[in-house]
């Protein structure tokens, strides 16, 4: 019986699958910064790579993103007709359209947001974006198939491969550009996987009403993913637009937050997206979305707590002393934690009432920026941080507050409201307390 037991806890969900994917393409990220400061490249090369990945994110994450949200609920419908290469084809339409717009508006973004710098590799940059933007599909087909352990070991495989290809390059001495060449071999092997799920499958169709049912549903997660990201996308430009590329690499290597508590809280956020689609089984859903929630905290704030009070003597050793500025902004990101562990969200997207999360995403975007113009002019990059936190936790109350409003359904029902107010205020006194200690 103790056997039975014991192995129950160890099966594979959907939820896990992709939590332990979502961990796994952020730790590649990590690992590839770290060994990076290790390596002969400079602070500036550095700088180049990190700029690289942000324009590439800045103008494709918001709308795939919100597209990716959409195809869920989408997909999961009983009547949907070839969903997942209806959805490719969308994607690779915008991919093209995009990767055009960045040729036109060159110039431009050179000139006034990247303090006259011109953008890293752009050939490059054009393949990475219209083959390695689709290749995202992958992580939505497994998840939607339930595949769980195909998920897991297409992570495994894909950003291993990824890891090798970047850092190899550094390691051996080369420069920064054969980096970013391995960046993009990667994603073309992550898009040729996608062509082999597709054929294996045989999912080579399209539904052109599939694809204006995406567009529907998708078009207020697109606005909402692109008002919420683009205060992120902005605070970056901030940065690049009143400091060097040096002084961008050092508030890239903070401004990350705690990996696990944003990929396990979106991994919940996306796995739990197709059982809301069901209305059925309202009560139940949100009954295990406050299990969930309540499992993620008690792990992610005690590591929280932790992370704070190590970060400023890690960060030196950890990359190198030039980047010990960076501890201070990985703090206060690390207190998004509190805002990543409110979900009204989820309710709200997979029941599709999507109009209230794109209204407070625009007011966080208002927020965001005017906060960040006004900081930075009192504490430099820290000030852009603090003002990421602020918006992104007045964007989940508003969302609480329509959750309410809209369905009666109140905040106890799906979030542990005693435990999340304990541990707020208790990272948020040894926040304060590790930055004056240090």
């Amino acid at each position: 019986m103790w056997k039975l037991v014991k192995m129950k806890k160890f099966v594979i969900n959907s939820i896990s699958a992709f939590q332990f994917f979502q961990l796994a393409r952020y730790s590649t990220l990590i690992l590839i910064g770290i060994v990076f400061t290790k390596t002969i490249l400079t602070q500036q090369e550095i700088g180049e790579y990190e700029t690289f990945v942000f324009i590439a994110g800045a103008v494709s994450s918001f709308w795939l993103n919100g597209l990716l949200k959409a195809l869920l609920p989408l997909s999961s419908e009983k009547n949907a007709q070839a969903p997942f290469f209806s959805a490719f084809v969308l994607i690779s339409f915008l991919s093209l359209l995009v990767a055009g717009l960045l040729v036109l508006i060159r110039p431009a973004l050179s000139e006034f947001l990247l303090n006259g710098k011109s953008i890293p590799e752009l050939t490059l940059l054009l393949v990475y974006l219209v083959i390695g933007v689709p290749a995202n599909l992958v992580e939505s087909f497994y998840l939607i198939k339930k595949k769980n352990k195909a998920l897991i070991i297409f992570a495994i495989v894909s950003f291993s491969v990824q890891f090798l290809l970047v850092v190899m390059p550094a390691v051996l001495g080369y420069s920064v550009r054969f980096s970013l060449a391995g960046l993009v071999a990667s994603a073309i092997l992550r898009y040729l996987w996608l062509w082999g799920l597709f054929i294996y499958y045989n999912e080579i169709r399209v539904s052109f009403s599939f694809i204006k049912r995406h567009l529907n549903l998708g078009g207020p997660l697109v606005a909402a993913t692109f008002l919420s990201g683009s205060a992120h996308v902005i605070d970056g430009f901030i940065v690049t637009s009143h400091f060097d590329e040096r002084t961008f690499a050092v508030f890239r290597y903070g401004a990350r937050e705690l990996p696990l508590a944003m990929l396990l809280a979106n991994a919940l956020n996306s796995a739990m997206l197709p059982e809301f689609a069901n209305k059925e089984n309202l009560r139940q859903n949100l009954k295990k979305l406050k299990l969930n929630i309540t499992r993620l905290m008690h792990f992610l704030f005690p590591v929280t707590a932790v992370l704070l009070l190590l970060a400023h003597p890690v960060f030196p050793v950890l990359f190198n002393p030039q980047f010990a500025e960076s501890a201070t902004i990985f703090n206060i990101y690390l207190l998004l934690i509190i805002s990543r562990l409110l979900m009204p969200q989820t309710i709200l997207n997979g029941l599709k009432l999507t109009k209230p999360i794109m209204t407070a995403s625009f007011f966080e975007l208002l927020l965001n920026v005017s906060l960040s113009l006004i900081f930075v002019q009192f504490w430099g990059i820290a000030g852009i941080a603090f003002a990421t936190f602020a918006a992104y936790l007045f964007e989940k109350i508003y969302l609480i507050i329509s959750v309410k409003r809209k369905l009666n359904i109140n905040l106890a029902e799906y979030h542990p409201v005693r435990y999340f107010i304990i541990y707020s205020l208790s990272i948020l006194v040894i926040f304060i307390f590790a930055e004056i200690l240090f």
